[in-house]
């Protein structure tokens, strides 16, 4: 019996001393997903014929697979943790050990942070690492090598990447129903080019964000209203140090002022400086958006709507060059780090300043979808596309559009897109998808390089 006593004695006192090292974690939560897509894709360079060195991408087929897995840890109180890890690969491209790092099973760390509520002061919350940054339809901030392209993923579709996070600083005040986000984001930090000489005035390129985002929920009808400004701060290396920088003011709101009838409108200017090796100009540019959706009461639950975008553009010199001489201002509008998708094709063909979609350019989208039978939705999309500037003063010309030239004539018919998708609740767990694009371009290409451009893409993703 004694042994038993000294037994338990020595067993609490254990207990006692490991409590302590477990009692600050709460709760925590692992969860993540799977997402596996085969993808077809033809005339993306819209020139038809057999494939050849340099002149034709046609008829590619390829499989990818993006994998998340994510840790929330809430700690003391107040006081929280996410981790999350990204691989992303295209099948069969992993290469032989030590042979680098793209397109092989490497992980990436996507999110890490810690969250600290009610910091100093009831309503401050703090984010401190990487993170989600995105505020409002994602036409300013949302995705910092914005949604089309992808600085560091090791996959042949980079507009498809899932890598959407900012290493930053958020500081969020609630006083609801008002939010006000300040945040301070670190796009690029260029240290490798002065070696170990950082802050002897070596020839860097940094770049920030800065910028402040209220939002307020009304009581009526359903609507909200946002403010934002933020800046990019752009420091290029060169004898000077020129410092590009792009200030962005916007207004964004939506209501309902019937049921099921939801109306929005965003527009925003940007103004600062537009700086390069050989041009200084002021930057005077703007964006607009207005769109409504209708969900009609029938028992396939349709829903329709339309959107109208605008994104001014710059005129193109004799030269082909963005930033003509002859103008005294740069007009385009700078993506920044936008977030959105307008057309599948389009949105990987134009996807540069000034290029057609996200600068310089007036589409115009109408959409409809239904839900025929239980956890199937059907959804069309029609675009088209029309540019704000032509590209150039010449008859004909070259662009290049996606680090592809094409030859271009002076029109602003830029093209249209028709997009068909299919998915499908296999359980709460997978979901299945079926996507279809067209696009045909307009008259702003020549006839050598005119070819419709299509893609198909199924996809199976499965959340944990």
């Amino acid at each position: 019996m004694s042994r038993f006593l000294k037994l338990m004695s020595v067993l609490a006192i254990v207990a006692l001393i490991a409590v302590p090292a477990f009692a600050e974690v709460q709760n925590v939560k692992v969860s993540g997903d799977i997402d596996s897509k085969a993808i077809y894709r033809n005339n993306y360079d819209l020139k038809q014929g057999p494939v050849t060195a340099n002149t034709d991408n046609d008829k590619d087929t390829w499989f990818n697979t993006i994998t998340r897995i994510q840790i929330d840890a809430d700690l003391t109180d107040n006081v929280s943790t996410c981790v999350r890890l990204l691989n992303e690969r295209d099948w069969n491209t992993e290469p032989a050990p030590g042979a680098g790092t793209s397109g092989e099973t490497s992980i990436a760390l996507d999110l890490a942070n810690v969250k600290m509520k009610e910091m100093f002061y009831a309503p401050l919350t703090l984010t401190i690492g990487r993170q989600l940054l995105r505020f409002g339809s994602g036409l300013v901030v949302g995705d910092p090598d914005t949604n089309d392209a992808s600085t560091n993923s090791a996959i042949a579709a980079v507009d498809l990447s899932a890598r959407k996070s900012f290493d930053a600083i958020r500081a969020t005040l609630d006083y609801n129903p008002l939010t006000v986000d300040i945040i301070m984001a670190k796009i690029d930090a260029d240290t490798s080019s002065t070696s170990a000489n950082v802050g002897t005035g070596g020839l860097r390129n940094d770049q920030d964000l800065y910028g402040i985002n209220a939002a307020y929920k009304f009581d009526q009808y359903n609507s909200e209203a946002e403010a934002y400004v933020f800046l990019k701060n752009t420091r290029q290396g060169g004898a000077n140090l020129e410092t590009d920088k792009v200030y962005t003011y916007g207004l964004r709101g939506s209501l309902e002022p019937i049921s099921k009838l939801v109306v929005d409108a965003e527009i925003a200017m940007q103004n600062g400086d537009y700086k390069t090796s050989t041009v200084s100009k002021d930057r005077s540019a703007w964006a607009g958006d207005v769109g409504a959706a209708y969900a009609i009461d029938y028992k396939w639950s349709p829903k329709v709507a339309a959107r109208y975008s605008y994104r001014s553009g710059t005129k193109t010199g004799a030269a082909g060059n963005d930033d003509d001489t002859g103008d005294s201002k740069y007009k385009a509008w700078d993506t920044m780090f936008e977030d959105q998708t307008h057309g599948i094709i389009a949105n990987q063909i134009f996807n540069g300043n000034n290029d057609g979609v996200d600068s310089n350019g007036h589409t115009l989208n109408v959409m409809a979808a239904a839900v025929p039978m239980q956890d199937l939705t059907l959804a069309v999309d029609y675009y088209y596309y029309k540019l704000a500037e032509e590209w150039e003063s010449l008859v004909t010309t070259t662009r290049s559009l996606n680090s592809i030239s094409q030859s271009v004539r002076k029109d602003d018919d830029l093209g249209q897109e028709l997009d068909l998708s299919l998915a499908y609740d296999y359980t709460e767990d997978v979901k299945l998808g079926l996507t279809a694009g067209w696009f045909l371009p307009g008259k702003a290409f020549l006839k050598d390089n005119n070819e419709m451009a299509s893609t198909i893409m199924a996809d199976v993703k499965v959340s944990f």
